[in-house]
């Protein structure tokens, strides 16, 4: 799912990545005590536009354009000689092709969910937002990820932009790299990096074999849990008891609110 023109964790010079959750028990002693993390369904996502792209029928007005899509849609298809008329159609009328690539369109938005899951990640364990937004209100986690050595290292960088990208169909590399890494910039203060995990693979040595919606991730790749600010005594507790129990070397640390600056700072405890 990379290029060259990617950011890759393990190449940008990051050493940890983290995802902000609220405070679970059950999810984080899974965490700690499996090692493996709970990857998300695209279709939850808070963005009403992460990971749905589309392709947009008005690009079919340059002929060069219309007709590749069309050779897309027709090498697709499965049958013999009573498909012919349809190819003639898709080839001359500019208005069949354009309702098969809405109906592609349409139908995209179900197999992303079907083929990949996604895990959430920052470099950034400090941001008032992030911890707003996916820590409920404070009173979460923030878990530490190592980079190093780790499957972390091959999380991709999310592209943010201004406009929404035209993706190609007729040249699905130039949106199968994309699709599920380029956001609107209104979400550029979260510096997101992901990793992207095939739901099916061949490759036995792929990185990312998930089991079930789970991802499998080394015994030492968890390198911190720190809680929120607004944490209670109760959740603070409970994390320092799961950590002891399941993995003693995991630290657990808490987000500290700065009395006179608009600044969080991560302490141990």
């Amino acid at each position: 799912m990379t290029d060259g023109s990617m950011r890759v964790a393990g190449q940008s010079g990051i050493s940890s990545l983290y995802h902000y959750q609220d405070f679970q028990p059950d999810f984080l002693a899974d965490i700690l005590g499996r090692h493996r993390i709970y990857c998300s369904n695209p279709n939850d996502f808070n963005d009403p536009w992460d990971c749905k792209p589309y392709f947009d029928a008005n690009l079919l007005d340059d002929p060069a354009k219309r007709a590749l899509v069309a050779e897309f849609f027709i090498s697709q298809r499965k049958g013999g000689a009573e498909l012919e008329s349809m190819d003639r159609r898709l080839r001359t009328d500019p208005t069949t092709l354009k309702l098969f690539v809405d109906q592609f369109s349409k139908h995209y938005l179900t197999v992303i969910p079907s083929k990949w899951a996604v895990y959430c990640l920052t470099p950034d364990p400090c941001s008032t937002l992030m911890w707003s937004h996916y820590s409920r209100n404070h009173r979460g986690v923030c878990l530490e990820f190592g980079v190093d050595h780790s499957k972390f290292a091959y999380a991709v960088g999310v592209q943010y932009q201004e406009e929404y990208p035209p993706f190609s169909l007729h040249d699905p590399e130039s949106y199968r790299s994309t699709m599920l890494l380029t956001k609107s910039d209104d979400w550029a203060y979260e510096q997101e990096y992901r990793l992207i995990c095939p739901r099916f693979t061949d490759l036995e040595e792929h990185p990312f074999i998930m089991d079930g919606n789970y991802l499998p991730i080394g015994q030492t790749d968890l390198k911190s849990i720190i809680l929120g600010c607004q944490a209670t005594d109760a959740t603070i507790a409970s994390a320092k008891a799961l950590a002891a129990k399941h993995a003693p070397a995991v630290a657990v640390r808490k987000a500290t609110r700065s009395p006179n600056k608009y600044r969080l700072v991560i302490e141990s405890i």
